[in-house]
């Protein structure tokens, strides 16, 4: 049995930090590796704020506002982070607490938002020859003409890194939508 006045033992090293993308709802496994050191609490930590505490008598205090949504695994130190919010972004710590605090890890996480699926529409003219397509999602928009089968590939991109991307293979229309974390799918229709 351990007191909070005689540290537990365990061996740790420092090291990089890394970077995590989860989407809004998910959850988030984050891990460090100890080796035998003495200390006497062991701290995660979000932006230099406590998220959680654990002493080596087994106590665990959860702070606000992950106080329902954080656990530790009390082997491996590991933080689960459940039901992801945006307000989640940030920096991750994991520190040892001895008679000198040590960072073992640290990383960077970004919650966004899902991504819709992108919508694709077609607009046949009367004698089918021509059609007009249009491509869109995520406030972004694209249309193509096409004469029989023969159509213009287009993407747009916007400033905050969401693409979108119209393309004609194979007598398969695609519209594809995609951020930089996640691909949100994909609208075939097979014959233009």
């Amino acid at each position: 049995f351990s007191s909070r006045n005689s540290p537990e033992h365990l061996s740790s090293f420092s090291a990089g930090s890394s970077d995590v993308s989860k989407p809004v709802g998910d959850s988030v496994q984050l891990d460090v590796q100890i080796n035998e050191q003495t200390f006497y609490f062991f701290i995660w930590k979000h932006n230099n704020n406590n998220i959680l505490k654990y002493y080596p008598d087994g106590e665990t205090i959860n702070y606000d506002p992950f106080k329902d949504r954080a656990e530790i695994n009390n082997k491996t130190y590991s933080l689960t982070l459940k039901n992801l919010q945006k307000t989640d972004s940030g920096l991750y710590e994991a520190i040892l607490s001895s008679e000198t605090d040590t960072t073992l890890a640290q990383y960077n996480l970004s919650v966004w938002d899902p991504v819709e699926p992108p919508v694709l529409t077609v607009y046949k003219s009367a004698d089918s020859c021509n059609s007009t397509l249009t491509c869109r999602g995520h406030d972004l928009s694209i249309n193509s003409t096409c004469y029989k089968e023969t159509c213009e590939e287009k993407e747009v991109t916007s400033s905050g890194g969401v693409a979108l991307f119209l393309s004609i293979k194979d007598s398969l229309i695609i519209c594809n939508l995609s951020t930089q974390s996640a691909e949100a799918g994909e609208n075939n229709i097979t014959k233009l």
